[in-house]
This record gives C-alpha cells, structure tokens and sequence, in this order.
C-alpha cells in the first residue's frame, strides 16, 4: 500500500472538506438564487397576464357599452324605419353617407377599434357601412343575410335578446380578421326592429397584446398572447408574421386553462422552445380563449448564469487561499509528530536510547512524554524477552516431541526432533507442508478444519515409508509478529501398544468368562438332565406302580402329585434346553433359530419370523454358540422392554461374512443416550467382537430397535 504522511493526510483531508464546503455553498447559493429568480419571473409574467387580461376585458366591455348606446339611438331607430319602409336600393345609395348621423359616424371613429356598421333586418337583408378614420363613411354594401357568416350571430341576438359576441373571423370588407359583436334594436313597443353589428378590427386586440413588453423585465422574448378554442392564435406572435388562426399551440397548459384552471409551469411553447409561462382563462361570454404570458427560459436565467460565474470565480479564490493557510497549518502540526516518527523509526531498529525533548504543552506535548516513559518500558521489557527468549529456545531444542510452526500449511519453523522423528532433514522438512508426512483420519481432518478439537491421533509416514502412530496438540501461536498455528507431535508408539496389549488381555479375560458361562451352562444342563431329570423320572415310575386300588382316599391326591412331577419333569427340560440346547451341537445353526422363534412365539404371543439365506454348510461350534447366544439374548431383550408385536431375525451370509438382522416394531430407545449400561447389549457386543466381528443397534423413540451383526467365517477369532 503506497505510504502517505500524516502531512499530506491533514492537508488532503482539511481540502477536501473546504473544497465541499465552497461547493455546497455555492451550489446552494447558486440554485437558491436561480429559483427566486425563476419566482420572480413568475411573478412579473402573472402581474403582466392580469393586467393584458383586466385590459382585454374592459376592452370588449366598453365595445358592449357602445352597441348599447347605438341600439338606442334616434338615428339608428330611424335607420330601422328607412330600411323597413324601402326597398330602394340605389335610393340609399344616391343619398350618400348623410344617411347616418353624423356625430354617430364620427363617435365610432373616434374609437379606432370599429370596421363597420351593419343594420341585419327581419326580412333576410344586411345593409352595411364601412368606417374609416377620417370619421366618414367609405362604403355601402348591402347584402343578403342568409348567406353571410353573420346569419348564426344575428339569431343568436334574436333568440337570447342581448348583446352577442363572435369569435375572430375573415373581415368581409377588409383582408383583416374582425370580432362582430351584435345587440338586437327594439321598436318603441318592444317588437324588433333587427339586430346592429359592430366589426371590431383585430388591430385593436393586438394594439393592447403586443406592446414593447422588454421595460417591463420580460426581455426580448417575453410575450403575451390569446389563444381560442381551436388552439389557434387569436393576437399577433412577436416572433411570426400572419400568425392569427394560422399558428397552433397545444399544450397540456392551453387545455389546463380552457377547463377553467389558471397557473404557471416551464414548458414548451408554440416555438417549440423552453419557457416559463403564467396562463389563466379570459372569462369573455362567447368566446373560448385564453390568455399566456412568457418568457423564454434561457432569457430568464442568464443573470443566474452571471452570478453563476461569479460565483465560481470567487469560490476559486477561497479555495486558493485556503489551501495556502491549510498547508502551512497542516506542516506547523505536523512536525512535531514527524519528528515522533522518525524517533519511533529509530526504536524499531533497536535505538532504544534515544528520546525527545517535550516543547509543546498540549496533546502533543503529553504524547511526547508518554513516548518518552514507553521507550523506557521497552527497554525493561525487551531485555526480559531476551531472557525468556534464550530458555525458549535451550526447550525447544531439548525436547523430544516433533515441532513444526506453519502458516497455511507452508512451515515456518521445525525442530530437530521433528527431523528425528521423520527422518528427514530440517531443509526438507520446511520445504514440506505437514500433512504430506501426517495422515490424519477424515473425521479428525475436518473436525481439525472447523477448530473444534485442539488434540487428535494420527500416523506419521517416515522418510522409510514406515508408519508411527502419533498424538498431535494443535494451537495458534503468535510467531514474529504474525499468528501462525503450531503442531506438536508425539510418538505414541509404546502407548499403543501396551493399550493393545492391554486390549488383547481384556478380550482373553472376556473369552474366558463367556466360554466359563457356556461350560458352565453345559454342565448345568447335563446336571438337569441326567441327575435331576433321571430322579424326577424314577420318582414318576414309582408313584405310577402303585395300583390304584390300594389307593383308596388319597387316590385323587396321587394323581395331582404325579401331575406336579409331569410338570416339573417338562420344566427342569426346558431349563436343560435353554441353557444348552441339544440341538446346538447335533443339528444346523436354522434349525436351533427356527426353535427359537417358535419358543419366544408361543411363550410371548409375539409374532417372530426368521429369514434364512444362503448359509455355509458347516462352520466351528463357537461361531454357531456366540450367534445363538446373540439371537436368544436379542429375543428376550424384545420380550421384556419393546412392547413389540413383531419381530424378524435375517442370517444370511457371503464369500466371507456371516450377517445377522434382528428388529422389532417395538418402542425403541433415545440412541444418544447409549445402550451399554444394559448387560444385555453390551453382552451381544462383546461376543460380536471376540468373533472379530462387527455389532450397531440402530434406534431411535417409537421407531423399534434393529440390531445389525456380522462374522467372518473363517477368520481367527480375538483373544
């Protein structure tokens, strides 16, 4: 890992945390700053709406207030009655313009907002007559009303008795787009005389839409316009000429504002460009607009953008003149604990003598004096390892048991008496991982892995290939600074064989205590049959010749007796029998199972069924006397403890092997808790093991209890 100096820590460290402290606060500032701005542009574009759209209204209200007044006026009343009373057109014509008062003509133009008038009759005519700004009339026209677009405005005066008002539409006089609001004229009794129209130049919508918006803070782009129901520009566009029901804006914000909703957001304008706009609806009776008022959005920032730089710059400044105070700070605390450093370098490489002089009264000056005080301990402490190490090493070179110090299965360190013990050498021995000269049993190699045991029996494999059993201590040691893991290994070669020894002695005692029980049951059993047996029978013969006359009263007496010595004859048989049966000696191994079976059946009502297979011809008596013992001591087990219903006894053999399976589906037993406390198990194991065999009872709670056996045939006995 490449070094970095406490120096150059302290001076990267206080960097990076003013560097974050000049970005935050700049960042901070910077969109703290960008978003009052963008509120403010907010602001300016709803306060300039509101006043295009207070405007807009009073605009069309005072257009309303003027077809009111001219729907009461004499003149137009008389106009009404010329039109109604003539049809002379030409007449009208010949009259010229004197035809309309004066005054009325010259008040309209004075407006500067009026195309035309126009007088709409129940009788399907339109007369109508162009304004100009000179305050005369420049045109007469009239026309059929059925085929004008004024046809619909003029019913829908009629029918809702009111002033009308219609969308922007093509001028009939003019190649403008005009606004046609429509009232309708009463007689003095009330009747209808028609309806008037006043045409409304879009010049005047636009004079009030399209001011110089840039003194007011919406810059060079910033605009106000309307917007129909159509999503077509009802006022000029400063950015596109003829933009009038040509140019469409839809937006998710003209469809906010037509369902009545007013608000602001950044968005996409008809330009397609960025912006922010403020938009609400007009609220004009007859027609579907809305108002918008924006500024493009680049436009808005670039003052943030300015102080954006600013802000930049100086943040640079800061961040120069804290990195020049940040290192001379850093260097002026840094020194003294570089000059602990190289004193704590020198100690390492043994310069215990030296020590620092204490100039500063603060921590660092403390930690200069604790420094001081641990060279002195140092020194005392590393001559006292020196001490121990020499006895250390005067044992580890005086014992007799094999050390290997290893760090991963690599050694680091051997003694002698390793090499003593393997016969190699101790360079061939560091060249060697332990487990190439160590063969250690699985169960022990992973219990070794998982840390759960620290002493462990295996064989050592010379350098001649000869085999040493050994005892192994393993520990963690901390060695030279690193933790490597230490291996004693001890030649237990003369152990193991006095516990042979001792075995084969224990198994000769055990040999001869069964073969003492079985010679001692034959005995008995001949003792039963041939002396006890014989006397029960001659007992019986005599009590049988006595004639049954000379009886008399004690005849029925007699004759229980001798029922008592048939008995006890069959009995004292029984007990002749079990202790050693005759057939043992004089018929196959099946046949005394199969007597067995059918004694333990009848005796206990448990159903025992015994499966024979393939079996040698003939084998020694004490093979057959030890499996008979097995199966009889197993059966009797089951009697007494299982609650059994069931049992089956299996023997089969192979080449080599005698087998015998004994179960039951009886209660069972907690197998964790072991079975030889009971002499009877523990008595069918021995006698598997003087056999050479192998004996495991395999159980567990409510699951029965299966006894697994097997023999060799032919092999040496134990003991």
């Amino acid at each position: 890992m490449r070094y970095q100096s406490l120096r150059t820590k302290l001076f990267l460290y206080s960097m990076t945390f003013c560097f974050t402290g000049v970005v935050l606060v700049g960042t901070y500032s910077y969109f703290t700053a960008r978003e009052a701005l963008i509120q403010r542009t907010y602001q300016q574009l709803i306060s300039l709406k509101e006043e295009k759209k207070t405007r807009v209204k009073s605009f069309f209200r005072e257009r309303e207030r003027d077809i009111k007044l001219l729907s009461t006026h004499n003149n137009i009343l008389g106009l009404f009655n010329t039109f109604n009373g003539s049809s002379d057109q030409k007449g009208f014509e010949r009259q010229g313009y004197a035809i309309v008062n004066r005054q009325l003509v010259e008040y309209l133009s004075d407006a500067n907002v009026y195309e035309s008038l126009s007088f709409g009759l129940p009788n399907g005519m339109l007369h109508s007559f162009k304004l100009s700004a000179s305050g005369e009339i420049s045109a007469y026209s009239s026309s059929n009303l059925r085929n004008m677009l004024l046809f619909d405005l003029y019913q829908r005066a009629m029918s809702q008795k009111e002033v009308v008002l219609c969308d922007l539409t093509k001028s009939s006089l003019n190649n403008g787009y005009t606004s046609i609001l429509a009232t309708p004229v009463y007689k003095s009794d009330s009747t209808i005389f028609g309806v008037i129209f006043l045409e409304i130049s879009d010049k005047a919508i636009n004079g009030i839409m399209a001011e110089q918006l840039s003194d007011k803070g919406l810059g060079q782009t910033g605009e106000v316009y309307l917007v129909g129901s159509d999503n077509l520009l009802r006022s000029s566009s400063r950015f596109f000429e003829k933009s009038i029901l040509s140019v469409s804006y839809s937006s998710h914000i003209i469809s906010n504002a037509q369902k009545g909703q007013s608000g602001v957001e950044k968005t996409l304008d008809y330009r397609n460009q960025k912006v922010l706009s403020a938009y609400s609806p007009l609220n004009i009776a007859g027609l579907g607009w809305v108002i918008v008022a924006e500024m493009d959005y680049r436009e808005a920032i670039q003052p943030i953008l300015l102080l954006g730089e600013r802000i930049l710059l100086i943040s640079f400044l800061v961040f120069v003149f804290l990195t020049i105070g940040v290192f001379i700070l850093s260097k002026r605390i840094s020194a003294p604990l570089v000059r602990l450093t190289e004193t704590a370098k020198g100690v390492g490489d043994g310069q215990l003598e030296q020590t620092l002089p204490i100039i500063y009264h603060d921590e660092i000056g403390m930690l200069t004096q604790v420094f001081n005080k641990m060279i002195i301990q140092i020194k005392q402490t590393t001559s006292s390892l020196k001490e121990r190490e020499q006895r250390l090493t005067h044992f580890y070179k005086a014992t007799i048991d094999g050390i290997v110090l290893h760090k991963t299965g690599a050694p680091v360190l051997v003694n002698h008496a390793l090499s003593n013990l393997t016969g190699y050498t101790e360079e061939e021995l560091i060249k060697r991982s332990p487990l190439d000269y160590l063969i250690i049993d699985e169960e022990s190699h992973i219990s070794v892995q998982q840390n759960s045991i620290s002493s462990f029996e295996a064989i050592l494999k010379t350098k001649k290939d000869k085999r040493i059993p050994v005892e192994i201590q393993k520990n963690k040691v901390v060695f030279h600074g690193q933790e490597v893991e230490s291996l004693v290994i001890r030649d237990i070669s003369k152990r193991k064989a006095i516990e042979e020894e001792l075995q084969t002695e224990r198994l000769r005692q055990m040999r001869s205590v069964i073969d003492g029980q079985e010679q001692e049951r034959q005995r008995l059993s001949r003792e039963l049959h041939d002396g006890l047996g014989q006397t029960l029978v001659a007992i019986k013969l005599k009590l049988e010749s006595i004639p049954l006359e000379e009886l008399g009263n004690q005849r029925k007496t007699v004759e229980s007796v001798k029922g008592m010595f048939n008995h006890t004859i069959e009995e004292t048989r029984r007990m002749s029998n079990n202790l050693m049966p005759a057939a043992l000696t004089e018929f196959s191994l099946a046949v005394v199972l199969r007597n067995l079976c059918m004694e333990i059946e009848s005796n206990s009502g448990i159903s025992v069924s015994l499966v024979i297979g393939v079996l040698p011809e003939s084998f020694n008596q004490l093979l057959k006397t030890y499996i008979y013992r097995i199966a009889q001591e197993a059966l009797n087990n089951i009697v007494k403890h299982s609650g059994a219903s069931r049992a089956v006894i299996s023997i089969f053999s192979d080449i080599s092997k005698l087998y015998l399976h004994i179960e039951d589906n009886g209660v069972g037993f907690d197998s964790s808790k072991g079975y030889e406390s009971g002499n009877g198990l523990y008595n069918m194991k021995e006698r598997a093991i003087l056999l050479g065999g192998k004996f495991e009872v395999i159980t567990s709670k409510e699951n029965g209890v299966r006894i697994q056996a097997e023999f060799p045939i032919y092999a040496k006995q134990k003991g």
